[in-house]
């Protein structure tokens, strides 16, 4: 006759063996849970907190050329927007700007030396440049005042045609000799692009301090009272 004892019940029926295993497979997935859930934390702390600033420039299809002191200086006026898609600030030192002349095989370098738009009045006061700081996930938006960066004389741009543009964002990432530096990108690449000035007029520039619009091959000007023939 056996003495072998029948396995314990609970009130259901289940065994205490079968008891253990469920809890056991329960605890494992609440770990794999707890796991996921502690990955996810991290990655939205670092996404929305601790992510290194990342700039981008972009400019819009016209920008506009104009002259300074008497028609002797050189203007280009740029409208920039800067985006930051990291979760740090960014801070623009400075721009730079070259052009290339490619008919005449010349250059020319520019810096940013003011902010807003070309003033009508020679007397007027220009807003200087200064460092720009780019919250993350935000977009700063202005209109550059370039100038020739050492000799003013002879000016690049003196007649109508293509140049090509290389603009330079000098940024500060602030640094602070952490692990996070090592997941700070470099800087951004310059922005090449090509402008077109469809008319050159000196009388203009010098005198009635009018400014020349400069544009993209493929950009074409509209009017909102246009219309068209079905």
């Amino acid at each position: 006759m056996s003495s072998a004892k029948p396995p314990p019940y609970d009130d259901h029926g289940a065994t205490t063996a079968t008891i253990i295993e469920t809890a056991g497979h329960g605890g494992r997935l609440a770990t794999v849970f707890s796991a996921v859930a502690l990955l996810f934390s991290g990655y939205t702390y670092y996404e929305s907190v601790l992510k290194a600033p990342d700039l981008e420039v972009h400019i819009p299809p016209v920008i506009n050329y104009a002259r300074d002191d008497g028609g002797s200086i050189e203007v280009l006026v740029i409208p920039i927007t800067v985006a930051n898609s990291g979760a740090r600030t960014g801070t623009v030192l400075s721009v730079e700007l070259q052009i290339d002349d490619p008919a005449a095989k010349t250059s020319k370098r520019y810096y940013s030396a003011y902010l807003g738009e070309h003033p009508k009045d020679a007397a007027e006061t220009k807003r200087s440049f200064a460092p720009i700081s780019v919250p993350g996930r935000s977009v700063y938006s202005n209109t550059i005042l370039f100038y020739p960066a050492g000799e003013v004389l002879p000016a690049l741009i003196t007649k109508e045609g293509a140049y090509d543009l290389k603009l330079k964002l000098n940024v500060a990432w602030g640094r602070d000799g952490g692990l996070l530096d090592m997941l700070t990108p470099p800087p951004p690449e310059p922005l090449s692009f090509t402008m077109s000035l469809p008319y050159f007029s000196l009388q203009s520039l010098a005198y009635r301090r009018e400014t020349i619009p400069m544009h993209t091959a493929d950009w074409k000007p509209t009017s909102s009272g246009a219309s068209q023939a079905n």
